[in-house]
């Protein structure tokens, strides 16, 4: 069932309530930058939104990048001005230089990417993992390992704490110990750096945004690959970079945390996910997976599900209730459920095969197992998307639209997303 479908630009602005209203959130170009991406938001339990993203000076992957947050106290209508989480203004690599690769840039800009917040509405603190990559070495790119942190809140997103580490929870063994030899040094890849037991040095928590369950429960999803090249420009196909999942979580409110097992590897390429927890308290993860056949350039997307809070995951299989479409990240969410009525999953993406574009919002009334109910928000040039429940269960999705391109946010009421899903 396919509803409404909105031209682009979409979303005549209105006051009645089951309309749909744009915002932009970062204008293109905005403080003279080529893109913001990887765009990421959470609301909180006092109902502020924060949006986070990558600021790029340039668009690509291995180019330097900062990460900052924008917050929203009246449901996304507007946005402050940025706040900065880290920069790429070569602070971090002046008093790290003994780790710059020798024949790497000795002046060299930080790379951190991926945003992956989480709120704990037990505590009200607001948790924000991210990596940083090595990016390009001597102009090849290679993005051979990350290490990852995070940084939390108490006050809602006004003020962060001093960055914390956790690469070493993803650098184990397949039991989630250490991945260590008897004298109790790490091991390391080929190109030298400590790595899990599948010899992967890069991990990238998230990107969207991480889960509370109703246990109390902070999940967060993370993927992993080996190098993308080596240094001497020979390019490693993606069928040999041992792309795979994992989750890390934590049953203290944050004080420690802990790795899950290792899937979607071996053959399966499952690579940037989201999560939801579904009415049996199980969780539903949705992923992209790689293509790896000669000339394949769309997919499908692949599902599995876990029984025991996100620590081991079952039924992974391609999910062809899903179109057929470009390889990208999608966004995904949990409408809760009220006395007798179900939960219902939100799940935005584009769904162009020819390219990044065609934004569509899914539902789903039948907890993941079949999507009907489609909108199109937008026609345009569309990338990664993300979505966030408020308190008054009105639903926010933020979306990336290109280089030199705003990114976009527009706010769902409650009653249009009941009202489709009751349609269902």
């Amino acid at each position: 069932m396919l509803f409404a479908v909105m031209p682009s630009p979409v979303l005549a602005a209105g006051n009645e309530p089951d309309s749909l209203h744009r915002v932009v959130i970062w204008e293109a170009g905005e403080n003279g930058m080529e893109g913001y991406r990887i765009p990421g938001i959470v609301a909180t339990a006092n109902g502020t939104l924060l949006a986070f993203a990558e600021e790029r000076p340039l668009f690509g992957d291995e180019d330097p990048k900062s990460l900052v947050t924008k917050r929203s106290t009246d449901g996304g209508r507007s946005w402050s001005k940025n706040h900065y989480l880290e920069k790429c203004d070569g602070n971090f690599w002046k008093v790290h230089a003994g780790q710059i690769d020798r024949l790497d840039d000795p002046n060299k800009k930080e790379v951190w990417t991926n945003v992956a917040p989480i709120v704990d509405r037990i505590t009200d603190r607001i948790f924000f993992f991210y990596a940083l990559s090595e990016g390009a070495v001597a102009g090849e790119d290679l993005q051979r390992y990350t290490r990852v942190f995070y940084r939390y809140s108490d006050d809602d997103g006004l003020s962060w704490s001093a960055r914390i580490e956790v690469t070493e929870i993803m650098n184990c063994k397949e039991d989630g110990s250490p991945n260590q030899d008897d004298h109790g040094n790490w091991i390391k890849d080929v190109n030298g750096f400590p790595c899990d037991f599948l010899g992967r040095a890069f991990h990238m928590p998230g990107p969207g945004h991480g889960i509370q369950l109703l246990n109390g429960r902070l999940l967060l999803q993370v993927w992993h690959r080996t190098p993308l090249a080596t240094l001497n420009g020979r390019e490693i196909p993606a069928a040999d970079r041992n792309y795979g999942l994992s989750t890390i979580y934590s049953d203290d409110h944050g004080k420690t945390w802990k790795q899950g097992s290792a899937f979607g590897h071996g053959g399966l390429y499952m690579n940037e996910s989201r999560m939801v927890e579904l009415d049996n308290a199980d969780i539903y993860l949705n992923a992209r997976y790689v293509p790896v056949k000669q000339g394949e350039r769309n997919n499908f997307r692949m599902t599995a599900i876990s029984h025991d809070l996100g620590i081991s995951w079952e039924g992974i299989s391609i999910d062809r209730n899903f179109p057929l479409s470009n390889p990208c990240d999608a966004g995904l969410a949990c409408l809760p459920g009220s006395g007798e009525k179900r939960s219902v999953l939100l799940y935005s993406k584009n769904e162009s095969p020819g390219g990044r574009k065609n934004l569509v919002l899914r539902m789903s009334c039948d907890q993941g197992k079949t999507w009907p109910v489609a909108r199109v928000i937008d026609e345009g040039p569309a990338g990664y998307s993300d979505l966030a429940v408020l308190p008054d269960q009105s639903v926010y999705l933020i979306y990336e639209t290109g280089k030199n391109s705003p990114v976009y946010g527009i706010r769902l009421s409650p009653g249009l997303i009941r009202v489709q899903a009751n349609d269902q």
